[in-house]
């Protein structure tokens, strides 16, 4: 029975994690991994080719995320929504595991701030199965291998064949190689005392081997062309995941308080005389952190590295809190799990999800009732579609070719010409929709769009009339003149 017991409360954290990262998709990007997947599995080949929409359609485009297009599918055809639930939720434990791991948590540590790590990185897990999730996931397991195996050892030549698979799943591999470049260049500055020149060569061969994989993909060189393309493109800061967080949001204090935990934690291992050991991880930490005041989507790899950082500070603390800690850090993820429970419950709501439900719960809501009258009066063709939407449509209505969509934010063609682009100035009427090739505008009824502002005075003009309206989304209809 004590056997029993003590299974069960090492199984603790792991079943909070698993539970508090149940999410119903609402990735609007969803439906053409989806159906890049399904083009495989059915010709056999991967698509580098634009059939997908109305804009730029001899654009060849080299996929990062082909890896995970394949995985999404398969799961999707398999288990639905709530496949994909469940498989995003074991990828966060997974990922809590390795850098639990790379920590060297121990129970009490787990129990105490595993709650508190979820509630940093729901913000990326609440959106549910996505690459950026795997991609974290082999981040998680990099972490661990850096800090487990030290100079010389063959353990480090599974960085190499992490990069393999990491960079055919997920284009943000080249964010870990970069985490991988910095933290090797601070270990053989730090260590150069300590570290002879077969171990340095032995070092930088990983290095060299880690990068050199990458190339074995079906794209080749091409998606490093598609990485460094995001870097300065102006086209980038448009797209919300490369955009700051707003000054003063949850998120934005959430950084704040991950940089004070670093702060404290550099001062502890300077006291301690520890910091040329700690030193790659603590440069890393600060480089993400500073990143993520910028650009989002650092946020979501800077605060897992709090591992690692509230491990050293427990240190400091806990052999003040030695003979209560334990059972402190218990009733913490009791009391957290019971609040999860009690929010998620239902929990067959995860095993009867939809796409209108899926719709119903983005930030700005698609509807089948407004593609159905799309497809049923035939304004299918020349048709400027909402951004977020496109994604939706490919999967569910092909007949309805989206103008743009999730895929298509850097691209820029021969010509220079970019839809990205093109369709931001139209949203933002800085281009005239009334002298565009467009006969018909699908987009959100939202005042507060310069578009939709546009239209309704072409409307009282008589020009353009709208002719579906269900309070979320409309359809804009040229009229003959």
């Amino acid at each position: 029975m004590k056997r029993f017991f003590n299974y069960a409360i090492n199984l603790l954290p792991y079943i909070f994690i698993f539970i508090s990262s149940l999410y119903i998709p609402t990735d609007p990007d969803l439906g053409w991994h989806l159906k890049y997947g399904e083009y495989f599995f059915k010709y056999h080949k991967i698509l580098q080719d634009n059939i997908f929409s109305s804009t730029m359609t001899n654009y060849h485009w080299a996929n990062g995320s082909w890896g995970t297009d394949l995985i999404t599918y398969t799961i999707f055809i398999w288990g639905g929504f709530t496949g994909l639930i469940i498989a995003s939720a074991l990828i966060v434990v997974l990922t809590f595991y390795f850098f639990a791991k790379a920590a060297k948590f121990d129970l009490t540590e787990k129990l105490l701030f595993f709650p508190l790590i979820a509630y940093l990185e729901a913000g990326i897990n609440s959106v549910s199965f996505r690459g950026q999730q795997i991609s974290l996931l082999f981040f998680g397991v990099l972490i661990f291998l850096l800090c487990k195996y030290r100079y010389p050892s063959k353990g480090l030549w599974l960085i190499p064949l992490l990069f393999l698979f990491w960079s055919n799943l997920q284009i943000e591999s080249f964010l870990g190689l970069g985490v991988l470049a910095i933290w090797i260049a601070v270990e053989l500055y730090t260590q150069h005392k300590s570290i002879d020149k077969l171990e340095r060569n032995h070092i930088l061969l990983i290095l060299f081997a880690s990068f050199l994989v990458t190339f074995i993909n079906p794209f080749g060189w091409n998606i490093h062309l598609v990485a460094l393309s995001h870097i300065g493109d102006p086209l980038v800061q448009k797209i919300d995941e490369y955009m700051p967080f707003a000054i003063y949001s949850v998120h934005w204090w959430n950084q704040i308080l991950s940089i004070i935990l670093l702060f404290f934690a550099a001062v502890t291992v300077l006291f301690k005389k520890q910091f040329k050991a700690h030193a790659s991880l603590l440069t890393v930490s600060l480089i993400l952190l500073i990143l993520a005041f910028f650009v989002k989507r650092y946020a979501w790899p800077s605060l897992y590295l709090l591992f690692p950082i509230l491990n050293i500070l427990w240190q400091v603390v806990e052999k003040y809190v030695r003979k209560f800690s334990f059972m402190l850090a218990l009733d913490v993820t009791i009391l957290t799990l019971a609040f999860i429970i009690y929010i998620k419950i239902p929990f067959t709501q995860f095993m009867t999800v939809s796409w209108d439900q899926t719709c119903s719960m983005r930030v700005v809501p698609c509807s089948s009732q407004s593609a159905d009258f799309l497809i049923k009066h035939k304004l299918t063709s020349h048709i400027f579609t909402y951004y977020d939407w496109g994604g939706w449509l490919i999967w569910n209505y092909p007949q309805i070719k989206p103008s743009i969509d999730g895929r298509m934010h850097v691209w820029r063609d021969n010509q220079g010409y970019s839809a990205s682009e093109e369709y931001d100035k139209y949203l933002n009427a800085q281009l005239d929709i009334d002298k565009s090739k467009y006969a018909v505008v699908y987009i959100p009824l939202d005042r507060s769009l310069p578009l939709y502002k546009e239209l309704s005075t072409l409307a009282q003009k008589g020009k353009w009339k709208l002719v579906f309206d269900d309070g979320n989304s409309g359809v804009i209809v040229r009229q003959h003149q």
